[in-house]
């Protein structure tokens, strides 16, 4: 005799569930590589993953107790895949502990050269009278020597100097950052096809990451590009600015370096720095990155990130620096061949140094 124990639509909710939950360590790399994500994460926006259709197995059991055949199928369509919804943070904090990622947020306000002032306290002397306190204040002293009293017919409300009172401003500064992030990118190489992919990609991840951490509403995101001359972009240009020839690395970190210190409370932003380039310098440029890294960067920035994409036999960034910071917990120095590396790269940029 054989019983046909069917899971049904309720039942099958919670097999279905499990089944995703063991199945998401094992996409997770696959996410972040190869594409299959219709979207990463648009400010904190919830993930769209999509797989293969599963079946949800139908019981059969056997008078014998060995095991029966299993039928029934998934929920889409024969032959299509699924897809469901992750939530943003649920997301994120997989990746983390995939990846072993530390939590990023640290002690601090942002930034605060956006001023503002409000009228919180009063004074004798200013420039903007308080009509309404001035007239209280008037009243209670035309009652107090006589000159008011309804009583006897005595209308006149005398407003004597002292009497006067003025909003006198405070000034407020009010952090608008917790965390700012520079991307910096050279546009003397070629940055097209699969090496271009390969920076988004990165990018991408780089911005959720920080978003994740501090809140979307908490992280600007910059975007500044260099050939011998570096200048700030929009995000959408940071990918397409043309060239005018030449490469001079450092001028980028000279520029994000007087930006820091020109528009930000260095004691209480956290700051980021993420540059992408082929590695191809000239001169002394490499050194005079370093420089400019170690006497003027490193002590305010939480992270440096320095990635040469596709390098090829002429790139000096990694191989006249790379040794230099091996085992630093702030400047992180990589490279990425191909897109099968953003992983590593990740875990290189933000994972602990052992």
């Amino acid at each position: 005799m054989i019983f046909d124990d069917t899971i049904n639509s309720n039942e099958s909710e919670g097999v279905f569930n499990e089944f995703i939950e063991n199945q998401l360590d094992e996409i997770l790399e696959d996410i972040v590589n190869s594409g299959t994500i219709d979207r990463f994460g648009d400010k904190s926006s919830d993930i769209i993953i999509e797989m293969e259709d599963i079946n949800p197995p139908t019981f059969v059991y056997e008078d014998s107790g060995e095991a029966g055949s299993a039928k029934g199928r998934g929920p889409g369509k024969e032959g299509e895949k699924i897809r469901f919804t992750l939530p943003y943070k649920y997301f994120m904090e997989l990746i983390a502990d995939k990846l072993g990622l530390p939590n990023l947020i640290k002690e601090s306000k942002g930034k605060i050269k956006q001023i503002s002032y409000s009228f919180k306290t009063f004074g004798p002397i200013g420039v903007i009278l308080d009509k309404k306190r001035t007239f209280k204040r008037a009243l209670k002293t035309s009652v107090n020597t006589g000159i008011y009293n309804p009583s006897l017919g005595k209308f006149t409300v005398q407003i004597r100097r002292k009497d006067r009172r003025f909003k006198l401003p405070l000034r407020e500064e009010k952090p608008k950052y917790r965390a700012v992030v520079f991307y910096m990118g050279d546009i003397s190489y070629s940055t097209y096809g699969e090496r271009l992919e390969m920076e988004k990609r990165l990018v991408n991840f780089i911005q959720n990451w920080l978003d994740y951490n501090y809140g979307p509403d908490n992280v600007e995101h910059r975007f500044f590009v260099h050939d011998v001359e570096a200048y700030e972009v929009n995000q959408e240009d940071f990918y397409n600015v043309n060239n005018a020839g030449g490469t001079e690395a450092s001028s980028v970190f000279d520029l994000i370096h007087r930006i820091s210190f020109n528009e930000y409370d260095v004691q209480t932003t956290n700051m980021y720095a993420f540059y992408f380039g082929d590695g191809e310098l000239f001169g002394d440029d490499a050194r005079k990155i370093g420089y400019i890294i170690d006497n003027n960067l490193r002590q305010i920035y939480s992270r440096i990130g320095l990635v040469e994409v596709k390098p090829s036999s002429l790139s000096q960034i990694k191989r006249e620096l790379g040794e230099k910071y091996t085992e630093d917990e702030i400047v992180r120095i990589c490279e990425i061949q191909e897109k099968s590396n953003t992983i590593p790269v990740i875990k290189d940029l933000f994972g602990e140094r052992k």
